[in-house]
């Protein structure tokens, strides 16, 4: 008898040590997977061909006429994949009016009008998903929209500069094509798409040809007119502050063409720099020393606020 009941009790012993185990386990795999979810830690994607997961442009592009390109030197250092000094995503520009003058000054930066409720220009999302969290931006310039595709969990979408409507916030979930925000008509927006931890690909590597065609009806004629290969930026680098706290500026060599930096739509009109207002945030290509932009060299001048976002 005694025998059968420390078997018994050795039994229940086992069974008791394999629920513990079993609970930790999946304790462990969930803390795991929320950590996975926050940093990307541990998952790959395929850079180079990545799936088409986009339902919906994120921006009404009627209004945009001037794309940066993938890898271009556009902005500040913000790069991934093993790679370094390069933008790898996409700034979004409308037609520029360098007569119009900012509202406000910060810190010595002029600042882009906030929307107007007149010359707004949509945000959209780009896929059905979660909106895993919302930050501000260095400066008042709108803020940051992380979206998680539903059916591409291992990416995140990030959306720049966006003033958000009502009913968006962290842990919403979000239909494709859904109005999400707006951006001022007279300032930029920016998108990257990521991967796990730090592996960037363009927009449009992950946007279907149904979403595409509306670029090229605009003058594009295959994604790679949007992106930089990284033989060509390896071969013609451009050099950049990388500490993390600093501006990650780009040091321009010289000769550097900016202007390939973009892809300008159709309809696009070269701004006429000579009519530039004193304060005006975005200088394109004409900040140099011995010009109105001097005192501006070193802002973002897509993001138009200094920002390192």
């Amino acid at each position: 008898m005694k025998n059968n009941k420390n078997n018994q009790a050795g039994f229940v012993h086992w069974i008791l040590l394999i629920v513990i185990l079993i609970g930790v386990g999946l304790v462990g795999y969930r803390v795991f997977k929320l950590l996975q979810e926050k940093t990307g830690l541990g998952i790959k994607i395929d850079t180079n061909k990545p799936t088409k997961f986009v339902q919906a442009d994120f921006i009404d592009s009627s209004k945009i006429y001037s794309i940066s390109k993938f890898r271009s030197g556009e902005g500040h250092d913000f790069s991934g994949n093993g790679e370094t000094c390069r933008s790898m995503k996409h700034y979004f520009t409308p037609q520029e009016d360098p007569t119009i003058k900012p509202t406000r000054v910060i810190e010595g930066h002029s600042v882009p009008p906030e929307p107007d409720g007149k010359h707004d220009i949509d945000i959209f999302s780009p896929v059905d998903g979660k909106i895993t969290d919302i930050t501000s931006e260095r400066f008042p310039v709108g803020e940051q929209i992380y979206i998680q595709p539903s059916s591409a969990k291992e990416y995140t979408i990030r959306l720049f500069h966006v003033y958000k409507v009502d009913g968006i916030k962290k842990g919403a979930i979000v239909k494709a094509g859904q109005k999400i925000g707006v951006i001022s008509g007279y300032s930029a927006t920016d998108i990257s798409v990521e991967g796990g931890r730090y592996q960037f690909v363009s927009y449009f590597q992950v946007m279907p040809d149904s979403i595409f065609a509306a670029y090229q009806k605009r003058g594009a004629k295959t994604r790679d007119d949007f992106i930089i290969s990284k033989a060509y930026r390896d071969a013609h680098p451009i050099p950049c502050n990388q500490d993390d706290k600093s501006d990650q500026a780009f040091y321009y060599p010289k000769g550097y063409d900016r202007e390939a930096d973009e892809f300008r739509l159709s309809g696009y009109i070269k701004p006429d720099y000579s009519k530039l207002q004193e304060g005006q945030h975005n200088c394109g290509n004409n900040c140099t020393g011995d010009n109105q932009c001097g005192n501006m060299c070193g802002v973002d001048q897509k993001d138009g606020d200094g920002s390192t976002n």
